[in-house]
């Protein structure tokens, strides 16, 4: 199925193309992803423990990542909150997608070339 795009969000989907993106950021929009109900304080912090990530460049991302629209950063109850975007949510699906397929393309190239060499043991 095709993906239908207005104008203002190929316009956008071109730009996070052009631009690309750091592994870190692509971590810190997975985590931001799955982490909805933390300030963005306490996100960051999270963030930059368990990916090992510091703490500067989790904030710098995340700058980055708000500046693209793939993210928003609202006040609410006095706390900052952070959270994906429908935009960001449909960059998450098409990254998933594609790692998904290129893992059963190398799992089906293991297959292949492990019974390829196990035929030749075996003659």
């Amino acid at each position: 199925m095709p993906l239908k795009l207005s104008k203002d969000q190929e316009k956008k989907l071109g730009r996070l193309l052009v631009r690309g993106f750091s592994k870190k950021q692509l971590m810190v929009l997975d985590s931001v992803s799955k982490d909805r109900s933390r300030s963005i304080t306490a996100t960051s912090r999270k963030i930059s423990a368990e990916k090992k990530i510091p703490l500067s460049t989790v904030k710098l991302d995340l700058k980055v990542l708000e500046q693209l629209e793939l993210i928003r950063i609202i006040e609410k109850e006095g706390f900052k909150k952070v959270g994906v975007t429908k935009l960001g949510k449909m960059l998450l699906g098409l990254l998933s997608a594609y790692y998904n397929n290129t893992m059963n393309i190398l799992s089906q190239l293991l297959k292949v070339m492990f019974s390829f060499s196990t035929d030749i043991l075996q003659r």
